[in-house]
């Protein structure tokens, strides 16, 4: 409860340098934008037209995709959002061979040229991605052995040709939207700079639906891997090996909006190259479904900072967070009376949770049970941002986003 209004929303606004955001409402750039306005350069990636604010930023998946690496990396984010979750047969086979096609086929569209509609129409029917293995065949810069991958999962046994092509329409199912094939599709001299975005210590924003999510999913996921690659290159070439001023992903809803693949490393190594990473999510149950028990796993003990809120409602959670709160001693008086009428007093001692499953779950608004490294617990107060003392700029700054927000809204009904 309350984790946009205590955590969110305050992280972004003191945030030193570039910041990620990613929400499925508008909700927390209306009050943010304006103020990191000042900071540096804005940016909103709003391919289904949540917020509707003119001057979208248009990303496109094919960007750099000439070198392999680059290639490599976007097509994992792509395969992430595919829809081979946990409860699919061999789910990990399946998602590497789809990423396996759809790293042919974004380094075949960089290499001549081609933009996002192409790549929509090759995931359509893997005979139309005949054109795609031609042009990886005749080109000197295609990476070795990739036509012939591309080839083999084009003319594979039907069944695993059907899955696998399943697998690459629903990574690019979005580019069937009109405007989501827009906002991926930039003319020349429009194409967005995660190079410059970071050394600017800009501010993205990622929307999408929590409802309608998976078909968008895939491309949110290859958008933030996009940025992370970028930034640990950077942070390579910087002094101590790391971002300074770091920057901020501040992943809210990002179980609902696609199961980022980098997650586990960011959380584990992230730190070090001064990537911070806010991952904000319902509860771990969510985690483990997005994720996998281990990477779920891996994702809450490699958290430098715990912060628990009220209104959890899984018992198997709240459990594990009140055994890792630990026990005290607990003072037990029993008094009994015998026939004769005489009284005796026994006292005895008991381990009791520090804050029982029930006490957790019940936590009061703006309060929060903070786990860091191997300090106590300590329970905390949150200050939401309308106590803050910018909130009347924050609040103006709101009203003209809702405003703008509104008229859009109005216009597209129109």
């Amino acid at each position: 409860m309350g984790k946009g209004l205590h955590v969110v929303i305050p992280w972004i606004l003191d945030a030193p340098g570039p910041v990620v955001a990613t929400s499925t409402r508008p909700d927390t750039l209306a009050v943010t934008m304006d103020a990191r306005a000042r900071r540096g350069p804005v940016a909103i990636f709003d391919p289904q037209r949540l917020a509707g604010l003119p001057g979208g930023l248009r990303w496109s998946p094919v960007r750099g995709c000439e070198t392999p690496r680059t290639a490599l990396v976007r097509a994992r984010g792509l395969a992430a959002g595919a829809g081979f979750g946990r409860t699919v047969s061999d789910s990990d086979f399946w998602a590497g061979q789809t990423e396996t096609a759809l790293r042919c086929l974004l380094h075949a569209a960089a290499l001549d040229g081609r933009r996002a509609v192409d790549l929509y129409r090759w995931s359509l029917n893997p005979a139309l991605a005949e054109d795609a293995v031609t042009i990886l065949n005749r080109n000197d810069d295609a990476a070795n052995g990739w036509a012939d991958a591309l080839e083999a999962a084009v003319h594979s046994d039907p069944r695993t040709r059907d899955s696998v092509w399943l697998g690459v329409r629903q990574s690019l199912a979005a580019l069937a939207d009109p405007d989501v094939l827009g906002a991926v599709d930039p003319a020349p001299g429009e194409e967005f700079d995660p190079t410059a975005f970071l050394r600017d210590s800009g501010t993205l924003y990622l929307l999408a639906s929590a409802v309608t999510s998976g078909s968008c999913a895939p491309l949110v996921a290859a958008f933030v891997e996009d940025i992370t690659e970028t930034a640990r290159s950077l942070a390579a070439h910087s002094p101590g090996a790391r971002l300074d001023p770091p920057l901020l992903l501040a992943l809210d809803e990002i179980a609902n909006l696609t199961p980022l693949p980098s997650l586990p490393q960011l959380m584990a190594e992230g730190g070090g190259s001064g990537i911070t990473t806010l991952a904000v999510l319902q509860s771990l149950a969510q985690a483990r479904n997005r994720w996998g028990e281990h990477a779920a796993d891996a994702i809450w003990d490699a958290a430098t900072v715990k912060l628990v809120l009220g209104g959890l409602a899984k018992y198997r959670d709240l459990d594990d967070v009140a055994r890792l709160l630990g026990e005290i001693d607990e003072l037990t008086e029993t008094r009994s009376r015998g026939r004769a009428g005489d009284r005796s007093t026994s006292t005895s001692v008991r381990m009791v949770p520090v804050m029982p499953p029930s006490v957790l779950r019940t936590l009061p608004f703006g309060t929060g049970v903070l786990l860091l490294r191997q300090v106590r617990p300590v329970v905390i107060d949150l200050c939401g941002w309308p106590k803050r003392p910018d909130a009347d700029g924050l609040r103006a700054g709101q009203r003209n986003i809702e405003t703008a927000t509104a008229a859009a809204a109005g216009g597209a009904l129109r």
